[in-house]
C-alpha cells in the first residue's frame, strides 16, 4: 500500500483555498455587511481537508485562524482576542481539519484497497486462463511423446511444433507480466538515443518473423523523417506490440499498414489493420490493463496495447485507437520532436 502523502502542491491548493475564502469573505462584508464570515473559513478548511488530506488541511485551518483573527476578529489588524467565544471557533476550526482530513485519508486508502484488489482479481484470472492455457497443452503434447511410441513421424513433428508454438506464446505472456511490472513499479530510466524511425520498425519486423503469418505488409515512411529521441529498446516494444495486435486480430490475407509522417513540431505514427475493428465506446479501453475485448477465439491477458501507452507516454507522446471508416482499427501515436539531432562530423 503506498503512503498517501501529501504533495506540495497540495499544500500550495489549501492556501489558495483560504485565500480565496478571505477575498470573498472581505468583499461580502463591504459590500453586503455580512458581520461574521467565519462559515466561509468553514468551508475552506473542509475542502481542503478532502481534497488535499489531513496535512493541508490542518495547514488551512492554521491559516483561516489567522487570517480571521487579524482581519475580521475586534479589535482589527491585531492578534489579540477580545471576545473568548472566538477561541471556540477557531478550535472547532482546527478540529474540522483533523476529523475530516482524518475521514478523507481513510476514504482514499479504502479506494486504493478495492483498486489494489481489483488489479490483483484480473490478474488471477488472466493467470489462471491465459497461463494456464499453453502450460496445458505442453504438457498434453509432451505426454503423448513421452508414452505413446507407435506414433507416425508426421504427429510427433506436429507435436513437437504445438510445444514450441505454445512455449512460445507462454514466453510472451510472462514477459509482457514482467514488463508492466518493471514499469509499473518506477524504476525505468529512458536510455534516450537519436534514431531513425525505419530503424526501429524494421527491427521490429524481424523480430516477429514468422508470426505475422500470410499478413501482406505495407510501409509508407516519408521521405526525409527527422531522428527520433526515444529509447530504441523500448520504443521497438511498442512496434512489436502493436504490429503482433495487428496480426492477431486481422484474418490471415489482410494487409497491415505502417505509415509515417512529420508535421509541425511532432511525428504521427499509424498501425492500421483490417480486422473486425474495435468495438462502440471502446476505442480507448484498449489501453487499459488487462483489458480484453468480445473477440472470440484471440488469446491473450490484455497488456500488449496498455505497455504501448506506457511507453509513448513517457516519451511525452500520445497514443489513441479508432475504427477505421472502410472497416479495420487504427493505432495513433504522436510524438513530439523537441529538440534537434546533433549535427554529424564528416
Amino acid at each position: 500500500m503506498k503512503k498517501l502523502a501529501a504533495a506540495p502542491f497540495d499544500y500550495a491548493g489549501a492556501l489558495l483555498l483560504v485565500a480565496a475564502a478571505t477575498a470573498l469573505a472581505a468583499l461580502l462584508r463591504s459590500i453586503l455587511k455580512v458581520p461574521d464570515p467565519e462559515g466561509l473559513y468553514f468551508v475552506a478548511v473542509t475542502l481542503s481537508a478532502v481534497r488535499f488530506g489531513r496535512g493541508p488541511s490542518i495547514l488551512a485551518a492554521a491559516l483561516a485562524v489567522t487570517a480571521y483573527n487579524f482581519l475580521f476578529v475586534p479589535p482589527l489588524f491585531s492578534f489579540q482576542v477580545g471576545d473568548s467565544g472566538y477561541l471556540l471557533t477557531f478550535a472547532m476550526m482546527f478540529v474540522i481539519g483533523l476529523l475530516v482530513g482524518e475521514l478523507a485519508r481513510r476514504m482514499k486508502e479504502q479506494r486504493l484497497r478495492a483498486q489494489a484488489e481489483q488489479l490483483r482479481e484480473s490478474l488471477l484470472s488472466a493467470v489462471s486462463h491465459d497461463l494456464r492455457t499453453p502450460l496445458a497443452s505442453i504438457t498434453g503434447a509432451a505426454s503423448s511423446l513421452r508414452d505413446d511410441r507407435g506414433l507416425s513421424e508426421q504427429t510427433r513433428a506436429e507435436l513437437l511444433e504445438t510445444i514450441c508454438e505454445e512455449a512460445d506464446r507462454l514466453e510472451r505472456l510472462v514477459g509482457n507480466l514482467l514488463e508492466m511490472t518493471r514499469l509499473e513499479s518506477g524504476t525505468v530510466v529512458l536510455k534516450r538515443e537519436w534514431v531513425p524511425l525505419d530503424e526501429m520498425v524494421g527491427s521490429a519486423f524481424t523480430r516477429l518473423e514468422g508470426k505475422l503469418g500470410n499478413h501482406p505488409v505495407r510501409i509508407e515512411l516519408e521521405r526525409g523523417l527527422p531522428l527520433l529521441f526515444v529509447d530504441p529498446l523500448l520504443f521497438e516494444q511498442v512496434f512489436v506490440n502493436l504490429l503482433e495486435n495487428a496480426a492477431k486480430y486481422t484474418p490471415a490475407s489482410a494487409e497491415i499498414e505502417v505509415c509515417a509522417n512529420a508535421q509541425s513540431g511532432h511525428i504521427t505514427i499509424d498501425v492500421l489493420d483490417r480486422g473486425p475493428g474495435l468495438g462502440s465506446g471502446n476505442e480507448q479501453r484498449v489501453f487499459e490493463k488487462f483489458y480484453r475485448g468480445s473477440h472470440v477465439g484471440v488469446r491473450g491477458i490484455g497488456l500488449g496495447l496498455a505497455i504501448c501507452r506506457w511507453i509513448v507516454e513517457a516519451h511525452g507522446g500520445k497514443i489513441e485507437a479508432r475504427n477505421r471508416s472502410a472497416g479495420g482499427a487504427a493505432i495513433h501515436l504522436t510524438l513530439p520532436l523537441t529538440s534537434s539531432p546533433p549535427e554529424l562530423t564528416p
